[in-house]
């Protein structure tokens, strides 16, 4: 009897060894998890391939090879991801995701025929449009290297006509082969659809460039170049290119952009000025802040006002509805006042102050000239209350100084992009209201001249003529009301377009549910569109760029920006290292044929990938090989901004499909806070 229960025993003990070594091997798949959400995605490498050597459970082992593949490629390694993935497809022969992850390595190795196999196979194995959308577009680049340009823009059209959330892209290729066909003016309207369904397109605009230039279309093309020149403006190509143009421009310069022109100012009475505090704002701010240094402007003053000099007091009353000018005359190194005459009234060394005789009256500032400056909109502004030109040396700064209040319907409406949903604009108006109120409490530039700056970097304000009568009645409804965490303390209140599905505070609203995060599964649900009833996602599915986004960058414009700084040679890969929970990446190491760099942190990679073009750090990216450097990455992005705060387009979809109030759309984005009366100072 005891030998009886000593041998089953035993047998148990070498049936519980395999289960245990089989826990450990899960155990180091989630470890490995891990350490590439930690930014090691070598020892995360290292890690699955002992899993899928040892491991015997089918489904452990899968999992494992997609995501050793998926790192894989993402370094570049495609002839080693390949090898991984044929093991995978002997075990699941009909995974969709295989095949296409197949095609991508086998049109990197330049394998153009297999490659294309691979895509039509997927293709066969799905009926969701997302993912066989991603298979055509892969068989549309094999199908140009195979049968040529007409071929591949007949499956780019498949694509154009009948998937939303591949627009731009398709669009941008389809140019691209038109142009190969020596078709220049159909390349150039694809080119320019491929902007309008993505602004931020940036490769799309370096493109539509070229077409111009090599179009013979001097004018559009300077305006283009000037463009770019204005995104990136340490970029000499861009830079040269827009001065040798230049000469083929007629007229003021200014007049042939896109900054917005004003005749007489839209507010003639003075606007109100009692319970709110006093603000001094910095006009044309560039995006760390810092104002741009003015040459001349003219205003125009709603109503009467004095010129006020810095030492001499007083020095000037002046009639309203008059175009005046005030400019730094650099021969004499004085400030000049000029009235609507041309007639000098006034020369000075000092800074200048131009006071409303009414509390709160208009101006109107035209024609700015900031030749230095560069991401600055250079548009007219109308603002109330007193305008200070501060001397600085060889111009001056525009300082506002105004009732906070004022400044809220008018951001409230630029940032509101149209909506005129009375309880979106009201939970935008405290919101803004907040965030202006709280920065303007706190030393958040490098100057104390000024309390908050009319540029992205505190919130953009493009003067009170952007303003709408909704926006204006939703500021009124609303007055004085901001967010309050215990003790009276006002909170960040952040803004950024759309979320993508979930904030970073975890508001949903609507979002497919992440999956766990692994490098193959998150590759994967990047392939995905966005979901039915998202919040933030427009009823026009072409205007979803804000919300999901895939850009095909050329690697010859961020190896440029990064060899400014760091000594990286020709890209051979971009390899996304840390990530936050969500997915958002929080670093990145692009390896290059002379070193490496590591960026970290959102900024940083925005700048250095596109130059303002990407529109959030949620994105996976990917090399497209020819020959031994990448042709182009192919990033596909979720959401705009940091994911912080209130959604402005998951608000609306608040509003307008859950008829929510304010106060509940509000507590959706904000659940630790409440609306309240902000306190003093």
């Amino acid at each position: 009897m005891k030998c009886k229960t000593a041998l089953l025993c035993l047998a148990a003990l070498f049936c519980a060894a395999p289960l245990r070594a089989q826990e450990d091997l899960r155990k180091l798949y989630y470890d490995a998890a891990a350490q590439w959400m930690d930014g090691r995605p070598e020892d995360a490498a290292g890690a699955l391939k002992y899993v899928v050597y040892r491991s015997s459970d089918m489904d452990l082992t899968a999992a494992a090879l997609k995501d050793l593949a998926a790192l894989l490629a993402e370094a570049g390694k495609n002839a080693e991801a390949l090898a991984y993935l044929a093991k995978g497809e002997m075990m699941a022969p009909e995974d969709f995701l295989i095949h296409l992850e197949k095609g991508w390595n086998l049109l990197s190795l330049e394998k153009f025929q297999d490659a294309r196999a691979s895509f039509e196979k997927a293709a066969t194995l799905t009926a969701d449009q997302d993912l066989a959308s991603q298979a055509r577009l892969g068989q549309s680049l094999a199908e140009a290297e195979l049968a040529g340009p007409a071929a591949a823009i007949d499956g780019l059209r498949s694509i154009y006509t009948r998937y939303p959330y591949l627009l731009s892209p398709t669009a941008e290729l389809i140019s691209y082969n038109l142009e190969r066909i020596h078709k220049r003016p159909h390349a150039v309207n694809f080119i320019k659809e491929a902007l309008t369904y993505d602004p931020r397109n940036i490769q799309a605009e370096i493109d539509l460039a070229q077409l111009y230039e090599n179009s013979d279309f001097y004018v559009p093309a300077w305006q283009t170049y000037y463009t770019l020149s204005d995104m990136d403006p340490k970029e000499e190509f861009f830079s040269d290119k827009e001065q040798k143009l230049r000469k083929y421009v007629k007229g003021k310069i200014d007049n042939l952009l896109y900054w917005a022109r004003m005749a007489w100012p839209e507010h003639k009475a003075p606007l109100p000025t009692d319970g709110s505090p006093r603000v001094k704002v910095g006009l044309y701010a560039g995006k760390d802040g810092t104002l741009s240094l003015i040459k001349s402007f003219n205003f125009i003053a709603a109503s009467d006002f004095d010129l006020v000099d810095s030492r001499l007091g007083k020095v000037v009353a002046g009639k309203g509805g008059m175009q005046w000018t005030v400019s730094y005359d650099e021969r004499n190194r004085i400030y000049e006042v000029r009235d609507s005459m041309g007639a000098t009234a006034h020369t000075t060394n000092n800074s200048l102050r131009i006071v409303p005789k009414n509390a709160g009256g208009v101006i109107l500032i035209k024609n700015p000239e900031l030749p230095d400056a560069h991401g600055v909109n250079r548009g007219d502004k109308e603002i109330s209350g007193e305008l200070l030109a501060l001397s600085r040396g060889t111009g001056f700064w525009l300082i506002n100084e105004t009732s906070l209040e004022n400044m809220v319907a008018p951001v409230t409406a630029q940032l509101a992009g149209g909506s005129r949903l009375a309880e979106h604009l009201k939970a935008m108006a405290v919101t803004v209201r907040t965030r202006l109120t709280r920065l303007a409490r706190m030393t958040t530039h490098e100057s104390r001249e000024y309390d908050l700056c009319d540029s992205s970097h505190c919130l953009p304000f493009a003067g009170l003529q952007a303003e709408s009568a909704a926006s204006a009645a939703a500021a009124k409804d609303t007055r004085g009301e901001v967010l309050l965490a215990a003790g009276s303390v006002l909170p960040q209140a952040d803004l950024h377009k759309a979320c993508g599905g979930v904030t970073q505070t975890g508001a949903n609203d609507g979002a497919r549910p992440l999956p766990r995060m692994t490098p193959f599964n998150f590759y994967a649900y990047t392939l995905k569109g966005p979901p039915d009833g998202l919040l933030c996602l427009a009823e026009d599915k072409t205007t979803a760029s804000d919300v999901y986004w895939t850009l095909l960058l050329k690697p010859r414009w961020i190896e440029s920006r990064l060899n400014r700084s760091f000594k990286v040679g020709y890209i051979r890969s971009i390899v996304p290292l840390a990530r936050e929970p969500g997915g958002r990446i929080r670093s990145l190491r692009v390896e290059g044929s002379a070193g490496s760099a590591t960026l970290q942190g959102a900024q940083d990679i925005a700048d250095a990938l596109g130059s303002g073009a990407l529109r959030s750090n949620l994105f996976s990216i990917r090399p497209i090989f020819k020959g031994k450097y990448p042709d182009f990455f192919i990033v596909r992005g979720i959401g705009t901004g940091s994911g912080q705060g209130l959604c402005v387009l998951g608000a609306q979809g608040l509003a307008k499909t859950r008829g929510a109030k304010y106060k509940d759309i509000l507590l959706h984005y904000f659940p630790l806070y409440k609306v309240g009366r902000a306190p003093g100072r």
